[in-house]
């Protein structure tokens, strides 16, 4: 019986080909979005971009933050330039690394913004240039000129570090950037490295550093006057390919709370940026114009679940929520969303200035809403003193509409005809809407253009062209709002590009400013 024979086959093209199947595999998932939030653990994790000059700080905030709220911070170090381009690269490979950018000069921060790197950003702490100098060390300097003159022997700091920018730009300002340049002993990529030349080398005497870093190190801190406007903003902003925003969110509130990141700051000899009190998750309250109610309810809700925080909010006219503030029964809420500017003022002159600037955000036409054809001939306001019109308006004390359309009435001179023809005198532009839907109890309604957008079909309506016609809507926050930052960044969210989406898909004018 002959032997069975077996045929040879070379299989490492099919092991390769697995091998590589599978380290494509692992790349993927250690790159992936969702590696970056959950750790080994399964606990929550962020990673940080944080300038090398803050490092002792965020580093001390960031293990408080780790062990009160079970969150690991990962912290990857690097001078401020550096970092962002970083953020760039990770955006352009299609990764989203890192949650938090924490730049040493808010100058970063703004450029960052607009290359669309990072969104929200909050100021945290501030510092200045000085010139450190060797500690026990009498140079008898107290400007620029001595330090070239007395053939100082000093290092700067490369310009892609927030220190080195900052001293450059000062430096350039007043004429000396080029000889103090030239006459540099050496530079370096960031300011700790600086400064421990300083410390350490025998041969240098000063360094351009921060002056929270000089004093950290133990150095003499002299305040040069070509440096007096040099103070930079520390700030932490969120990197708008993170994940888990809400989270990046909290650790810039717990860095900016003076109860929490503001002491360790100040532990560290920075001067801490004062920022909202401390809260899990903040509460604020708006009062808002009915009218705007189907245009900011999306925009409310995404606020709160990015920021993590609730909002609650009170919706009715405006001359309703005036009132109510007066009383003081439930105090100011932190925002005013209003149907007109017109009743901000009046809360002001009220209440002694109680809010603070306003933003612009949209603008909506009073209309005569008709029956389809205009079978009674609605063409101005003073066809309303028709005889046996039944009119519906909005009730003047408690509405911003209602207000306005009484006035516009009044400026007719036939104020008293057109009242006796108004049958209806509702809380809210909705009750009369939905009266001339049901039919034969209204022949025309007072409303904003902004409130019959899904009736244009069955309807017609009659703008008026009076520039008082036209309600401004704005918002403004509380000045004694418990959480001002949080109530701008709202009024911020209000204004935003999605949020103008809304407001004109509604039918109002979009006018705030970009």
């Amino acid at each position: 019986m002959s032997e069975p024979s077996f045929q040879r086959s070379n299989s490492w093209p099919l092991i390769a080909f697995f091998s590589i199947a599978v380290l494509v595999v692992l790349v993927v998932v250690m790159r992936s979005p969702t590696s970056n939030s959950i750790n080994a653990d399964g606990a929550r994790e962020l990673r940080v971009y944080c300038a090398a000059c803050v490092r002792l700080a965020v580093e001390e905030a960031a293990r408080q933050f780790e062990k009160e709220l079970g969150v690991r911070v990962v912290l990857e170090y690097a001078n401020s330039g550096v970092l962002a381009n970083r953020l760039k690269t990770d955006r352009e490979g299609g990764l989203s690394t890192a949650d938090v950018y924490i730049p040493a000069d808010f100058s970063f921060t703004e450029r960052a913004q607009a290359e669309g790197l990072t969104a929200e950003a909050l100021r945290v702490a501030t510092w200045k240039v000085v010139l450190g100098v060797k500690p026990g060390l009498d140079l008898g300097i107290s400007n620029c000129d001595e330090v070239l003159d007395k053939n100082i022997s000093f290092v700067l700091c490369d310009p892609l570090a927030g220190v080195g920018r900052k001293t450059k730009k000062m430096l350039v300002n007043s004429g000396h950037w080029e000889a103090i340049d030239a006459a540099k002993a050496s530079s370096f990529p960031t300011v700790t490295e600086a400064a421990l030349a300083v410390k350490e080398n025998v041969g240098t005497q000063a360094a351009f550093v921060w002056d929270s870093t000089a004093r950290q190190h133990g150095l003499q801190v002299l305040e040069l006057p070509e440096l007096k406007a040099s103070k930079a903003d520390i700030s932490a902003a969120v990197a708008s390919a993170s994940e888990q925003p809400a989270l990046a969110l909290q650790f810039l509130r717990y860095l900016a709370a003076p109860q929490k990141g503001g002491q360790v700051f100040a532990r560290h000899k920075y001067t801490p940026f004062p920022g909202d009190p401390w809260s899990l998750r903040p509460r604020l309250r708006v009062d808002c114009g009915g009218v705007n109610r189907e245009a900011v309810q999306k925009t409310i809700a995404e606020f709160e679940q990015r920021e993590g925080c609730d909002v609650d909010v009170v919706y009715a006219g405006c001359g309703t929520l005036v009132g109510k503030m007066q009383t003081g029964d439930q105090g100011l809420p932190d925002l005013f969303v209003t149907c007109d500017a017109s009743y901000l003022d009046k809360a002001q002159d009220a209440m002694g200035s109680p809010f603070g600037p306003d933003l612009k955000v949209s603008s909506t036409r009073i209309v005569m809403l008709v029956a389809k054809g205009n079978p009674l001939g609605i063409l101005r306001l003073e066809d309303l003193a028709k005889v046996g019109l039944r009119l519906g308006t909005t009730d003047p004390q408690a509405s911003t509409l209602g207000a306005l359309s009484h006035e516009l009435i009044r400026e007719t001179g036939k104020f008293a005809q057109v009242e006796s023809n108004i049958t209806m005198m509702a809380d809210t532009a909705h009750t009369l809407i939905q009266s001339m839907e049901a039919g034969e109890k209204l022949d025309v309604v007072m409303v904003y253009e902004a409130n019959i957008q899904h009736l244009k079909d069955r309807f017609d309506y009659v703008p008026l062209k009076q520039p008082r016609a036209i309600a401004v809507q704005n918002v403004a926050a509380s000045k004694i709002s418990e959480y001002p930052q949080l109530a701008q960044r709202f009024m911020n969210r209000l204004v935003s590009e999605i949020s103008r989406h809304r407001f004109e898909q509604l039918g109002f004018q979009w006018v705030a400013e970009k």
